[in-house]
This record gives C-alpha cells, sequence and structure tokens, in this order.
C-alpha cells in the first residue's frame, strides 16, 4: 500500500488527478497549500494526496514523472507505506504487494550505497569477526560476520541502474562494492596479524556450483527488493557469503602465505569472486527487466 502527496504548481492538480484516474485510481484530493521559501518568496501550490495499492501507486508515480512537463524544480513527489488503508477499495487489491514503484527502489538503493562512516564501520567491523571465524574456523563467529556486512545492495544496484540507465547509481553502488572489498581484506589482514597460522578455513565451491548459488541469489534478492512483503535478511546473509569470505581469506593469506595443498588455488577463488558478483547483478537486471521497472520514470534524476 501507498501514500502519495504531490506538490505541484497551481492549477497543475487536474492533470495530476486525470494522470491517476488513467492508472485506474479512484480517488483524488486536491487543496491549496501556502508555500514559504528560504529566500523570502512565497507561492500557492496545489497539494494532491492519494491512498492507494502499491501497483496502482507505482503506475501512477511512473507515468506522473515521465511526462514532459514534470520538473523537480516545481514538484515533489513523496510516496510512503502505511500500515493500514480503510477505504472503499477492494482489500485484496489494496494489499497487492507487488510491484514497487521504481523510485522507492532507486532512492534505496542510493541510501545502502552510500560510503558513509557507518558503511565503513559495519563492513569493517563484520570483517574482523568474519577473519576470526575463518581463521580458527569458528561458524558462529563466521556467521556474526556475514550478518554485520551489506553486499547485496551493491550488487543489485549495478543490475538496476544498468537497466535503468542510471549511470550516476552505477557508478556509485561499483564505488561502494569496490570499498567492501577492500575493507573485507584490510579485516583478514588485521586479525592474522595478531593471531597465529594457519588459516583453518579453506572451503570453497566450485566455480559452477558458486555461479549456480549466486544466480539464485540474484533472482531471490531482485524478487525481494521489489516486494512489500519480500523478506531480505536471508537473502543478502547468502549473497554476502557467496562474496565476503574470498576477500577476507585472501587478506588473511596475504600474511600467512597461500596454503601449499590447497584445492581451490587463489587465481580461481579470484575468478569465482568475479562470476559470482557479475552472476548476481546480471540476474538481478534480468527480474527487474521481467517486472518491468521504468527507467524513463527516473530521467528526472539525470539533471543532477
Amino acid at each position: 500500500m501507498r501514500q502519495v502527496t504531490v506538490i505541484a504548481p497551481e492549477g497543475k492538480g487536474a492533470d495530476i488527478a486525470k494522470i491517476a484516474f488513467a492508472a485506474g485510481i479512484s480517488g483524488v484530493s486536491i487543496s491549496s497549500v501556502r508555500v514559504l521559501k528560504a529566500n523570502g518568496s512565497e507561492a500557492i501550490n496545489d497539494h494532491v494526496e492519494i491512498e492507494t495499492a502499491t501497483h496502482l501507486a507505482k503506475a501512477f508515480a511512473e507515468e506522473l514523472t515521465s511526462k514532459p512537463f514534470f520538473d523537480r524544480e516545481h514538484f515533489t513527489v513523496t510516496l510512503r507505506q502505511p500500515r493500514a488503508i480503510v477505504s472503499s477499495q477492494d482489500v485484496r487489491s489494496l494489499t497487492r504487494p507487488l510491484v514497487e514503484p521504481t523510485m522507492d527502489l532507486f532512492q534505496e538503493l542510493w541510501q545502502f550505497n552510500q560510503v558513509t562512516y557507518g558503511f565503513v564501520g559495519r563492513i569493517y567491523l563484520g570483517a574482523l569477526l568474519l577473519a576470526f571465524g575463518i581463521i580458527e574456523y569458528q561458524l558462529l563467529f563466521i556467521i556474526a560476520g556475514l550478518l554485520f556486512i551489506p553486499l547485496l545492495p551493491s550488487m543489485l544496484a549495478i543490475g538496476f541502474s544498468i537497466w535503468t540507465r542510471q549511470w550516476r547509481l552505477l557508478g556509485q553502488s561499483c564505488l561502494a562494492l569496490s570499498v567492501a572489498i577492500a575493507l573485507l581484506m584490510a579485516g583478514g589482514v588485521t586479525v592474522a596479524l595478531v593471531t597465529n597460522p594457519p588459516v583453518k578455513f579453506n572451503e570453497s565451491n566450485s566455480l559452477l556450483v558458486g555461479i549456480c548459488i549466486a544466480l539464485v541469489v540474484g533472482v531471490a534478492g531482485g524478487l525481494a527488493t521489489a516486494d512489500d512483503v519480500g523478506r531480505r535478511e536471508m537473502i543478502g546473509l547468502a549473497a554476502t557469503a557467496q562474496v565476503a569470505i574470498i576477500p577476507v581469506w585472501f587478506g588473511a593469506c596475504f600474511v600467512f602465505g597461500f596454503p601449499a595443498a590447497n584445492p581451490s588455488p587463489p587465481g580461481r577463488r579470484a575468478i569465482g569472486l568475479v562470476a559470482n558478483i557479475a552472476t548476481i547483478a546480471i540476474a538481478a537486471l534480468v527480474i527487474y527487466a521481467v517486472l518491468r521497472m521504468r527507467g524513463d520514470s527516473l530521467s528526472v534524476f539525470k539533471k543532477s
């Protein structure tokens, strides 16, 4: 379910209502609001409010933002997710969770891929836990470390940004993923410097098995992020396990040296890391294409 609020220039409310009705929305509230600006100016704007099902809000918002007259300098669109809506709409249609508006997912992926102190701290601390678990083969530490490391949004963002042609998001997600991999290696090096060799955890999947698992993770991740009731936590853990362990293992081995009797040599592990990331991103791209995420509705974000 979605509550959509649009602030538009005076007189545009009727045009916005027509777009809403064409999308299948049965009712629209329009009022006038006085808008004060920091430079001392003020204006009277139309305030349009809609409460409807997720799929109808998606159709409306994407159609509105793709119109030639839509300009972020004069329009504001806000989408909220209420806990409940009591109205004349059929509850089955009202609570249909799939598919989220494209701009919801777009800004969510931007949030997760901002390289902040929190991002760096979570990944580095998670890498320390993961590195200790790998070196000492402590399963609980491995799981605890993986839970702290958010890698899935970066890989999903790569697929999403390519499909919607949001190149700024593509660059940001690649940056975030590169920083994350560097932090994971650093975590492996840090723990190896204060512990004793060898690295006791040397398990790895074959390249084919890894790609198959990554394919499942990418499909599940794409579906979960586009669904109001999707559960992303365990999918994120599976994605992190496919990717995060390898850089941490490399970091520890840079200090201890690579095992002589290693069933999976370093070169094969590196190829597996790249293959897993690419598979998750491509699988997500395909899912977003199938779900018809509209890149043209995000064209207004290309101007900044």
